[in-house]
């Protein structure tokens, strides 16, 4: 509902959940890119999208939710920016292989536990090429904070994160987990990288 008929109250949601960090931690996700084309999935609001444009980073948006197009289509104009956007699903995206130095996720929605998620993503990624994902889960460092926001960013992450790791090694990705750490809460910041070792392509 959030991602559709409420599309317009996400970024007050986001910014209420996250006590006013929500900005800086889609950010983190750009100290982990490499140079080249990007494609963030799931842009939501268009923020990191605007911000990345501003900063003249080679940007496409793929997005699924209508709603959410139109929000950012709308920032998009009141900024007098233009930037690449694309309606459809991760698991299917229609764009040529190998388009992309770099792909985005920041706080994924359930797609990002779709099998063809990644092996989509890697058919997109050129040789080499990044998969960064913020925000797979939160840890806030106040107990407090962590009871009031379990609904809305979940619980202990350890256990899911690395079932991820494992089901992206399965899939030809090499994983390296960081942490973005701010005065109230430790972000895990995953870089999955297109591993074409042993010959595989």
């Amino acid at each position: 509902m959030l991602y559709h008929s409420l599309a317009w109250a996400y970024d007050f949601v986001a910014w209420v959940v996250s006590f006013g960090h929500w900005h800086d931690w889609r950010l983190a996700a750009l100290d982990y890119i490499q140079p080249g084309t990007i494609l963030e999935i799931g842009f939501g609001t268009g923020e990191l999208l605007l911000e990345m444009k501003s900063r003249g980073y080679d940007i496409t948006g793929l997005e699924l939710s209508p709603q959410m197009h139109t929000v950012t289509r709308r920032k998009l104009k009141q900024r007098g920016l233009t930037v690449k956007r694309v309606r459809g699903r991760v698991e299917a995206v229609p764009i040529k292989e190998q388009a992309f130095a770099n792909v985005i996720s920041t706080f994924p929605a359930r797609y990002i536990l779709n099998e063809n998620t990644f092996s989509e993503i890697r058919r997109l990624l050129k040789v080499s090429g990044r998969f960064v994902i913020v925000g797979l889960g939160v840890r806030f460092k106040s107990g407090i904070i962590r009871w009031l926001t379990r609904w809305a960013l979940g619980g202990p992450y350890n256990e899911f994160i690395n079932h991820f790791i494992a089901e992206a090694q399965k899939k030809r990705f090499k994983a390296t987990l960081h942490e973005y750490e701010d005065e109230i809460s430790l972000l895990p910041v995953l870089v999955l990288e297109r591993d074409d070792g042993d010959g595989f392509a």
